[in-house]
């Protein structure tokens, strides 16, 4: 019987992950009979989760960014277990914008408290929905516009590190050109025409950093759907510092809303989606906040 499973991404942190990970069971020594997971690739954490999950798990301990963390969340609701397993996340990776939603920010010392105690929070997820019938769940952001050209960007970057967001932000700007969108929330037409880009936000921040929903909140059963118009690329440019400290939603070029079911539509041939850091097709797509659909050690 596995009760515990703690998943590490030996890629995340440049390798900081796994000694991370380590040094967690060293000081929490209720996890010394814990299934450790270090696979060596998504596909092979599918597969092993997949093996792993179970009705007699209680807890899955992330290390690593929010790619890892979307693995998890994806293989627990899959398996029907959203509401027996508590998630725990350590950050290791570049990209740990879910966990500056948290309070208290997840580390060593905060997550030994965490783990010794039984209370729990529910955490919202979003489900994305294509025509096709296909179907993925993000915790933290969902993204579209120069998002997708940021993302394809970013993989191609050999450096990664703290400022691979940006430094793809930028080349992005030199490449991409507003596409046409129309958005639909809750059953209401909001918005129609040429965005730079769409935010469908769970938490707070994204792109390493970015507080592109400075309002969120994780456990309200809403969305925040933040869409910036299209404008010219030297003020783009200019406006990002905003994006970075969060004083963006009253600006003209900013539409901003809640909504718990929203509808988009745009061109299939426009840049894919980001889901949680991870890139995924584009196209029409639906996304439903499913409330409390997690629970979260606090």
């Amino acid at each position: 019987m596995v009760s515990t499973i703690i998943l590490v991404n030996p890629n995340a942190g440049r390798g900081r992950a796994s000694a991370l990970a380590r040094e967690l069971i060293s000081r929490q020594k209720t996890l010394s009979d814990a299934l450790w997971l270090e696979p060596a690739d998504a596909t092979q954490a599918r597969t092993q989760l997949d093996q792993a999950l179970s009705d007699d798990c209680q807890r899955l301990i992330v290390v690593g960014g929010d790619g890892t963390l979307n693995l998890a969340v994806n293989a627990v609701l899959n398996k029907g277990l959203g509401k027996k397993v508590y998630l725990s996340v350590l950050p290791a990776g570049t990209g740990v914008d879910f966990a500056r939603t948290l309070d208290p920010y997840p580390t060593l010392e905060t997550l030994s408290v965490v783990l010794n105690s039984k209370r729990s929070r529910p955490v919202d997820v979003l489900q994305v929905n294509w025509k096709n019938g296909q179907h993925r769940y993000a915790i933290n952001t969902v993204s579209a516009g120069i998002a997708g050209t940021v993302n394809a960007t970013l993989a191609a970057d050999p450096g990664r590190g703290s400022g691979a967001y940006l430094r793809a932000t930028v080349r992005a700007f030199f490449s991409y050109r507003p596409q046409p969108f129309t958005l639909t929330l809750d059953g209401e037409h909001w918005c129609q025409g040429d965005l730079t880009l769409l935010a469908i936000t769970n938490g707070s921040h994204f792109g390493q950093g970015m507080r592109v929903a400075p309002q969120a909140a994780i456990d309200d059963g809403q969305a925040e759907v933040v869409a910036v118009a299209a404008m010219p690329r030297g003020l783009l440019l200019l406006r990002l510092v905003r994006i970075y400290l969060g004083n963006h939603l009253g600006a003209p070029y900013v539409r901003y809303r809640q909504a718990s079911d929203i509808v988009i539509r745009q061109n299939p041939a426009t840049p894919g989606l980001d889901i949680d850091g991870e890139s995924a097709p584009g196209g029409d797509i639906t996304i439903r906040v499913i409330p409390g659909a997690l629970r979260f050690s606090c």
